[in-house]
């Protein structure tokens, strides 16, 4: 038996070192793959890190971009506010000239807009009461001046309008409105305003 027991010791002694040789042989396996790991995990997580950092530029690039250009339509938005305003005023600010100056005011606006001299002016019920008789006078006088028939007459009708006069003849009208001459003048000097104002 101590033969079997002899060669029972060395198969469990080749097989220590068989295990330990493949112990040793795995453990190097497993650091090699480990590091193979590693080593890729890390050029991955580089590599998302860039990916990350230049998407995320590009985002912000984009959001950059429609922030400048919102805050553009907004500046935009605000300027052409504060011209309408200005405009609005400039109309307030004529209805509001000293009860004189007003009169002289509409008086040439209908002298100028009369083309037969026998039109008449049609004024708001406030303007109309207040001013109609002395403009339609003063009008007509500024006619004879230039040598044209003087012969405006006050409309009996009114019209909703903030100030300024219309001249009737016939069926042509031609709309002397404070809110008309603002209109017609505001394309022509909007640039001069904005320049002013901005």
């Amino acid at each position: 038996m101590d033969g079997i027991a002899k060669i029972l010791d060395r198969i469990r002694a080749d097989s220590n070192a068989e295990r330990a040789v493949l112990a040793e042989e795995s453990a190097a396996r497993r650091s090699e793959i480990a590091a193979r790991y590693a080593k890729e995990e890390k050029e991955a997580y580089g590599a998302a890190i860039e990916k990350g950092a230049i998407e995320a530029a590009a985002r912000f690039e984009r959001l950059k971009n429609v922030a400048q250009l919102e805050a553009r339509k907004q500046l935009l938005a605000e300027k052409q506010a504060l011209l309408a305003e200005t405009f609005e005023l400039a109309e307030k600010r004529l209805a509001e000239l000293p009860e004189s100056d007003y009169c002289e005011f509409l008086a040439k606006l209908a002298a100028g807009a009369s083309r037969t001299g026998a039109e008449e002016l049609i004024f708001s019920k406030t303007d109309g009461a207040r001013l109609g008789a002395a403009v339609t006078d003063r009008a007509n006088a500024i006619l004879r001046q230039t040598g044209r028939r003087g012969e405006l007459t006050l409309s009996g009708r009114t019209r909703d309008i903030r100030g300024g006069l219309i001249v009737s003849g016939g069926e042509v009208e031609t709309n002397c409105t404070l809110a008309a001459l603002v209109s017609q003048y505001k394309n022509e000097l909007s640039p001069r305003v904005a320049e002013i104002l901005f």
